[in-house]
């Protein structure tokens, strides 16, 4: 069940973002900085599942730098954010970080970076490019690397990353603080 879950929150994720409703513009050789001021929601989406939810926190003071931040919660199940930059193709490749603040020991968290990619007849569709997992003590805001995506040759690409928590199960809340994406593409 959890699996089904996780998938139809990847799915729900794919689909906001294919309807440009996270959009975000990049360049060759261009930074996307994004700490989640002004309105966050106008770029980042989110998908809880199970006891999950998801949101921002608008000055509160619980930010990294700034004013603002993201957030995810979970016990028994989970929450995701995302975002997606639109690059050109010839950028060849783009790096990606993003920085969290668990607020317990043993919080896992997945990344994930997916791209809409021809199929080789003209058609285009999700691959997941990145993935990465991160089990975070509680502490100070810490560094996540997405790491570097290649792109592949032709039109505009898309790229989505996801920040995936998952819940510790019965007893067990977990919740994390997001804050200073940021994808370089060149």
């Amino acid at each position: 069940m959890k699996r089904l879950t996780w998938r139809l929150g990847a799915v729900l994720l794919s689909a906001v973002a294919s309807l440009g409703l996270l959009a975000g513009q990049a360049h060759a050789d261009t930074t996307v900085d994004d700490s989640f001021e002004g309105n966050p929601a106008d770029r980042w989406g989110g998908v809880p599942w199970g006891d999950g939810s998801n949101g921002f926190d608008i000055g509160r003071g619980l930010a990294r730098t700034g004013a603002n931040n993201g957030w995810l919660l979970a016990e028994n199940g989970g929450s995701a954010l995302a975002r997606s930059i639109f690059f050109p193709r010839s950028a060849g490749q783009c790096a990606a970080q993003i920085y969290a603040k668990p607020s317990t020991d043993d919080t896992f968290m997945v990344l994930e970076v997916w791209g809409l990619d021809p199929d080789g007849s003209g058609v285009y569709d999700w691959r997941r490019r990145n993935y990465a997992e991160y089990r975070l003590n509680a502490g100070g805001y810490q560094q996540l690397p997405f790491g570097v995506t290649a792109s592949t040759f032709g039109g505009t690409a898309q790229l989505d990353y996801r920040v995936f928590l998952h819940g510790g199960g019965p007893g067990r809340l977990r919740m994390a603080r997001l804050d200073d994406f940021s994808a370089h593409c060149w």
